[in-house]
């Protein structure tokens, strides 16, 4: 039975959210069940640092007669350095790598390693895409990839207050299933029906933490928002039906998100 689409192409038996204005409900099926494997990211992210490198050394190249003219002893300082710089962040990218996702332990403080990989994210999107491979499966890549550095942080992260947020979309079983796992003071849920609300919930309640459930656009944006101030837990949700109607979890996801509530529940103090 073929579902009815209004003049401007969009389906009529949902309400899309904002991120999703712009689905006309032809899109590959396939990609509403996305379990993309976190190398995808890292494979990408790698490739745009090395882009941009060969885009300095290239601007190097350019200017460096004038600096040989100016002073060819500044010059070669000036050389010298974005070469020790350029080794040291390479050492240190690969350090991180090699801990994050072999030991699942960042080295690096929690704030500069997300504003880091925030700032790839759009340049990773755009270089997937070259090779055919959607935002959203990027980004559901990137999320587990956050997932990593939170999970990886949680023991010197405040845990005063972990606010659930829930999609207006998600399945009445696993809303059932997560709100009878949730017997404590300081875990607050709130069933947000797209990003304006979302806000309204984090203002009101001023989370320490945040355990988000929604499509991958969602989430990407949510992070964006508080970006260094409230860490974010994301799962993404999975969509059999297209995005906004009746969205469901994985088990596996599902359980990994009650666990991350459990631990968190268990160490409200954040400490070690």
């Amino acid at each position: 039975m073929t579902e009815e689409t209004g003049f401007d192409g969009h389906r009529k038996d949902r309400k899309l959210g904002d991120e999703w204005l712009d689905w006309k409900g032809s899109d590959d099926p396939q990609e509403f069940e996305i379990n993309e494997k976190v190398s995808t990211f890292w494979i990408l992210a790698a490739c745009m640092v090395l882009i941009l490198v060969a885009l300095f050394q290239l601007g190097w190249y350019m200017a460096k007669p004038r600096f040989d003219q100016f002073s060819p002893v500044v010059s070669a300082v000036i050389e010298w350095c974005a070469l020790a710089v350029t080794v040291l962040f390479f050492v240190l990218c690969v350090m991180e790598s090699i801990s994050l996702l072999k030991f699942r332990k960042s080295l690096f403080p929690y704030s500069l390693m997300e504003k880091l990989f925030l700032s790839l994210l759009p340049r990773t999107i755009w270089l997937g895409q070259k090779f055919g491979i959607s935002r959203d499966r990027v980004a559901n890549s990137f999320l587990k990839m956050h997932n990593m550095l939170v999970r990886s942080h949680a023991s010197r992260l405040n845990h005063n207050m972990l606010l659930i947020l829930l999609p207006r979309c998600l399945q009445k079983e696993a809303k059932s299933h997560i709100l009878s796992r949730i017997d404590s003071d300081v875990v607050k849920v709130y069933t947000a029906g797209g990003g304006e609300e979302a806000r309204k919930a984090i203002k009101k309640y001023r989370p320490s933490m945040i355990l988000a459930i929604a499509c991958e656009r969602d989430l990407i944006s949510g992070i964006k928002d508080v970006a260094a101030r409230i860490p974010v837990f994301a799962i993404p949700n999975k969509r059999p039906e297209g995005p906004c109607k009746n969205t469901g979890l994985s088990a596996e996801d599902l359980e990994e998100a009650l666990r991350f509530i459990t631990v968190t529940k268990g160490n409200p103090s954040g400490g070690t």
